[in-house]
């Protein structure tokens, strides 16, 4: 097929399309009957009138005094010790009141830190002995090297470096620990 017949047929579609459009768009509000047009009217008066209430809604009930919130014992807001009641051994068939309450401890602190990962593995000191660098190696094989107050790893502080051990600790200062020297 030509292509300017395919064209041709093309903008008949379209047209006949627009055409379709235009008299679903502006045909469907003017066109129609008096009858119908009331009939809509009606139909839209009744979507929008109010039902009338319920007859069996007690307003005066809404007016009676209401109960507060019940004690819970609990407040989410006060950290500290939790009463629980003490378990009473009796008889079945028989109901006792527990005597006393009994405490809970609150829970330890929060978990140790876990070890430091490094080995000590050598020393090295100036002719005059004055400056002292201590190599490390972690579990990986990275040999790390610093002085007295230095950080390695960006998170741990030598602390001292001794002939055969260093203190080294956390870089917040939590967690101080004594690494030997292996030589390994």
């Amino acid at each position: 097929m030509p292509a300017e017949r395919q064209r041709q047929i093309l903008y008949a579609l379209l047209g006949l399309l627009v055409l379709l459009g235009g008299w679903q768009y502006f045909g469907a509000a003017s066109a129609g009957t008096p009858a119908a047009a009331q009939a809509r009217r009606g139909a839209a008066a009744a979507a929008m009138a109010v039902p009338a209430p319920p007859a069996d809604i007690a307003l005066d009930a809404l007016q009676l005094a209401r109960s507060g919130p019940e004690e819970a014992g609990r407040n989410p807001f006060v950290f500290g010790v939790r009463r629980v009641a003490a378990p009473v051994a009796s008889a079945p068939g028989t109901r006792r009141e527990v005597p006393a309450e009994t405490f809970i401890a609150p829970p330890p602190g929060p978990p140790p830190l876990p070890p430091i990962p490094f080995k000590f593995i050598g020393l090295v000191e100036g002719a005059s002995g004055a400056r002292r660098i201590a190599v490390l190696s972690d579990s990986k094989g990275l040999v790390v090297h610093g002085t007295e107050g230095a950080i390695i790893d960006g998170r741990f502080r030598i602390l001292s470096i001794g002939s055969e051990s260093i203190d080294i600790a956390y870089a917040d200062g939590r967690g101080r620990q004594t690494l030997r020297l292996s030589g390994q």
